[in-house]
């Protein structure tokens, strides 16, 4: 990939342990705001990306929160370029590469064992849940919100 498209950043995560597609969007958004100010956390914007993804300034714990083990089964790709012609052709060898076809409602696709998986990598308690849950809500709602509040509070504990 850097190879062919050098100026394209991609990260790849388990897509179990991400909080669907807004918990994805808004953490690139906020990776990506860090990565061009003079608060940047590391020297990669894909390793930017997987630090507020998973809310962690520490990349070995990054890592651990949401990154690929042998383990995973699904794959969540952020893909970060100057046009969307380069992101696009990007995509597209990504897929050719893992030999899958892009389908983005798995993002917000959460079976029962997925809640469970994102709420234990991100280090959501069920007293933390239970206090957030608003009347009426789904579980995943709340958690969404949660992952994405963790995203954003990282870039004001610099």
């Amino acid at each position: 990939m850097q190879e062919k498209f050098p100026e394209v950043s991609v990260q790849l995560m388990d897509l179990n342990k991400v909080a669907g597609s807004r918990h994805l969007l808004l953490s690139t958004y906020n990776a990506t705001k860090s990565f061009s100010s003079k608060q940047r956390i590391s020297r990669m914007l894909s390793m930017e990306i997987l630090l507020y993804v998973s809310a962690n300034r520490q990349i070995n714990e990054a890592i651990k929160r949401v990154g690929i083990t042998t383990e995973t089964r699904a794959i969540a790709a952020v893909i970060v370029g100057p046009s969307r012609e380069m992101i696009l052709a990007a995509a597209e060898l990504l897929e050719q590469v893992l030999g899958v076809k892009n389908t983005d409602e798995l993002l917000d696709s959460w079976p029962s064992d997925r809640i469970k998986c994102v709420q234990q990598s991100l280090g959501i308690t069920a007293i933390e849940l239970s206090a957030t849950l608003l009347k009426g809500e789904d579980v995943r709602e709340s958690i969404e919100r949660l992952a994405i509040e963790r995203s954003a509070l990282l870039a004001v504990k610099k």
